[in-house]
C-alpha cells in the first residue's frame, strides 16, 4: 500500500509539473505571438516610409534637411526592425525549449500514469489471487467436514 501511495505522489507531482509547463508554454507563446505582430507592424512602417520617401524624391522633390529627416528616420526604423527581429528570434527559441519541456513533462506524466496502472493491475490480481485461495481453503473446509460427519 505505501509503493502505491508513493506511486499516487510522484504521478501527482508530474501532473503538477506538465500543468506549470503547460501554463509557461502559453505564456511564452503568447509572448511571440505579441513580438511577432510588432515586428510585422515596423516592418510595414518601414516600408511604407521608403516608399513615401522615393515618391516624395520621384514627386516634387524634398528640401535637403526633409530628405536627411527621412533618412535619419529610416535608418531608425531599421536598427529598431532589427532588434525587434532578434527579438522574435529569441521568443520563437523560448516556444522551442517550453514545448520541449512539455513534451517531456507529459512523456513522464504517462510513464507514472503507466506505472501506476500496472501497480493497480497488479494489486487487484493479488487480491484476487488472495480471495480465491480463501475460498478454495473454505471450500475444502466444507468438504472435509461433510466426508467426516
Amino acid at each position: 500500500m505505501a509503493q502505491r501511495s508513493v506511486m499516487d505522489l510522484l504521478r501527482e507531482r508530474a501532473e503538477d509539473k506538465l500543468n506549470d509547463a503547460t501554463l509557461q508554454l502559453g505564456k511564452v507563446r503568447q509572448t511571440y505571438e505579441k513580438a511577432r505582430a510588432e515586428l510585422t507592424q515596423l516592418q510595414c512602417y518601414q516600408q511604407e516610409y521608403q516608399q513615401e520617401l522615393v515618391a516624395r524624391k520621384q514627386g516634387k522633390g524634398l528640401a535637403v534637411t526633409h530628405l536627411l529627416s527621412y533618412q535619419f528616420f529610416i535608418n531608425s526604423l531599421n536598427q529598431v526592425v532589427e532588434q525587434c527581429s532578434v527579438r522574435v528570434a529569441s521568443c520563437e527559441d523560448s516556444v522551442t525549449q517550453a514545448l520541449s519541456d512539455w513534451k517531456n513533462d507529459s512523456r513522464r506524466l504517462n510513464a507514472f500514469t503507466t506505472l501506476k496502472c500496472r501497480a493497480d493491475d497488479i494489486a487487484k490480481l493479488n487480491e484476487s489471487r488472495q480471495e480465491q485461495k480463501l475460498m478454495d481453503e473454505f471450500a475444502s473446509q466444507i468438504f472435509l467436514r461433510k466426508k467426516s460427519a
